[in-house]
C-alpha cells in the first residue's frame, strides 16, 4: 500500500504539467494557418502554410494575423504599413495609424485593408507570420519588408 500512495500523487502531477504546457501552447502559439486569397501574392499564395506566433510589438514590415474588422469571425493576412503615430500614403490616399496600426495587402487591387477599413487596434493583432512550411519549394522564413 505505502508504494502506491507515493506513485498515484506523481502521476497526477506528471498528467496535470503535461495538460499544462498542452493548454498553454494551445493558447500562445504557434499557430498553423493556411493561405486562401491572393491580397498578399506574391509573397503568399493560396495554398502556402504557415506557422504564426504570438506578436506582442508588431514592427513596420510584419506579416500579422489580425482579426478582420468587417467580418470578426474571420482572420486575415496583411503587412503593417504603419506603426502608431505614423502615417504612410497608399493609392495616393494618406492613411494614419492613430493609435492603432495601418496594414495594407502586398496585392492592392484584391486586398481590404486599411484603405478600407482604417486604422486596426493593436488588439486586434493575433499574431506574425513567421515561417511558411509547405509547399516543399517554397519553404522558409519570412523576413519582414
Amino acid at each position: 500500500m505505502p508504494a502506491r500512495e507515493t506513485w498515484c500523487p506523481r502521476l497526477w502531477t506528471g498528467l496535470s504539467v503535461v495538460l499544462a504546457v498542452v493548454a498553454f501552447t494551445r493558447s500562445s502559439g504557434p499557430w498553423r494557418v493556411a493561405v486562401e486569397g491572393l491580397s498578399m501574392a506574391p509573397a503568399l499564395l493560396p495554398g502556402d502554410r504557415l506557422l504564426v506566433r504570438p506578436a506582442r510589438r508588431p514592427r513596420r514590415g510584419d506579416l500579422v494575423v489580425i482579426r478582420d474588422p468587417s467580418e470578426p469571425n474571420r482572420w486575415v493576412i496583411k503587412r503593417v504599413a504603419a506603426l502608431p503615430g505614423e502615417q504612410v500614403v497608399a493609392a495616393g490616399r494618406a492613411l494614419s495609424a492613430g493609435a492603432g496600426l495601418v496594414v495594407l495587402g502586398d496585392n492592392g487591387a484584391h486586398s481590404t485593408d486599411s484603405r478600407h477599413y482604417g486604422a486596426v487596434p493593436l488588439r486586434a493583432v493575433h499574431g506574425r507570420v513567421w515561417y511558411r512550411y509547405a509547399p516543399a519549394e517554397r519553404c522558409g522564413r519570412l523576413p519582414a519588408r
